[in-house]
Order: C-alpha cells, then structure tokens, then sequence
C-alpha cells in the first residue's frame, strides 16, 4: 500500500492547503484558485506565477499528487510530504524544481497572504472534527466543484442562497455590491467554508471574512494579535469553532 492510499482525505486537504499558502507567503506574486484539468477529472489547488524557468504551473491534487508542469508530473505525494520532520523542506524542493527564486527573508504578508494564511491555518485546526469541512472557490456561474453562487440568485428572490452567512437577501445583495464581486471577479478572489453541506463563512482574499455575526479586516487583526496567524484565525471565527 502506497503513503498516499494510507492518507485519509482530511489530511491531504489540510497538508496541501498548508503547502499552498506557505508557496505563497514565500512567492507572494504567486496566484492560487481551484481548477479541474482533464474535464473535472482532477480537483486542484492550482499555483500559477513567473519563475527562473518560465511560467510557474503547480497543481497540488487535493485526492492525489503534486504536479509542477511540465516536466515533474507527480513530483510528490502528500505521504511523502507529511512523513518528513521538517514539511518546509518540502516547500523549497518544489520552489526549486518549479524555478521559484523566494527571497532570504520572505516579505511582510500582505491582506491577501493573511488571508490564505488564515484559511490553511483554519483547515489544519479542523482537520479531526466531527463535522466535514471543506473550502471551496466562489464563483458567478458553474464552474467544476466551485460554488456558483450568482446562478442561485433567481432561485428565490426572498432567500438568501447563503443563509447561514448572510442572513436574509438584503445582506447577501450588500455583499455582492460593497465587494463588486460580479463586476471585479478574479477566480481564486472568493472562498467559501463548507461544515457539511452549508456555508458558513466567506473568505475575500482581498482581507475580510465575512461570518453571520461580522464582516471582519484580517490583516489588522493579524497585526493587533502580534502577526500570530493562529490568534487571528481564532479571533476572527471564534463563533464558528468546535
């Protein structure tokens, strides 16, 4: 039996998260969105950006292995990455291979860095509930796994198509018109937590989350506990925590 067929899915989703945020906190120009290459077959955690090499194309496939394109498909598989003591030496053979050139020290976080620091920090600290958590690209329309959540709108014009975040529809349509979101999307912008099947909370990576009780600034927070990535996860979705 392989490491990775002994790897339950929780983990490979919280290792890859962690993989992909720590990427780039390193890359900070490095971008991340979900993708499904081969018509869905794949379910990835996509990086793309410019390294040494020529563009840098990184898949890390959330059931499956990481990829840095073209030449080291399946470069790595998340039994690999989680049986080394040290899990940034994992980062730094995959910058390497991909051509990524990371300063000595790496760059203060900027709000979206925080962001997707605070996201991988949050699946980490979730990865043993009883509850099945999960989080997922936002986008306008249908998009492979993404949650498509302008195409709900005409569902019911009364109805919030995310309840148990924007209570009623007035408060979901505040949302759509104070971040843009149809006028300045970018995939990889909006993501969404998943406990189950509902949405409870969204993720602007431009520096909020957005919950029932608060719409709350990341990167302020994040400078207020102290630049502690985990204070700001557990102050930002205390409310939300088992």
């Amino acid at each position: 039996m392989s490491a990775l067929s002994e790897v339950a899915g929780r983990y490979k989703l919280a290792s890859y998260w962690w993989l992909a945020s720590e990427l780039v906190r390193r890359n900070p120009k490095l971008e991340l969105r979900e993708t499904y290459p081969n018509d869905g077959f794949y379910d990835c955690l996509s990086l793309f950006g410019d390294g040494s090499h020529g563009p840098v194309h990184i898949d890390l496939n959330r059931v499956g292995s990481v990829h840095v394109h073209p030449d080291h498909i399946h470069f790595t598989e998340v039994g690999e990455l989680m049986s080394q003591e040290n899990p940034h030496e994992a980062v730094k053979r995959i910058e390497e291979v991909a051509g990524l050139t990371p300063a000595i020290k790496a760059p203060a976080s900027s709000a979206r860095v925080v962001t997707l620091r605070v996201m991988a920090a949050l699946m980490n600290y979730l990865v043993n509930d009883r509850s099945r958590w999960d989080l997922r690209m936002l986008t306008p329309g249908s998009s492979g796994y993404a949650i498509p959540i302008l195409d709900t709108i005409g569902m019911d014009q009364n109805k919030s198509p995310l309840p148990e975040v924007f209570r009623d529809v007035a408060d979901f349509h505040a949302f759509l018109m104070s971040s843009r979101f149809a006028e300045f999307f970018v995939p990889g912008r909006f993501w969404a937590l998943r406990r189950g099947d509902d949405v409870v909370a969204v993720f602007d990576t431009q520096g909020f989350v957005h919950t029932a009780d608060a719409r709350t600034a990341l990167r302020p927070l994040y400078a207020r506990t102290g630049r502690n990535i985990t204070q700001t996860m557990v102050t930002a979705l205390a409310g939300l925590l088992p």
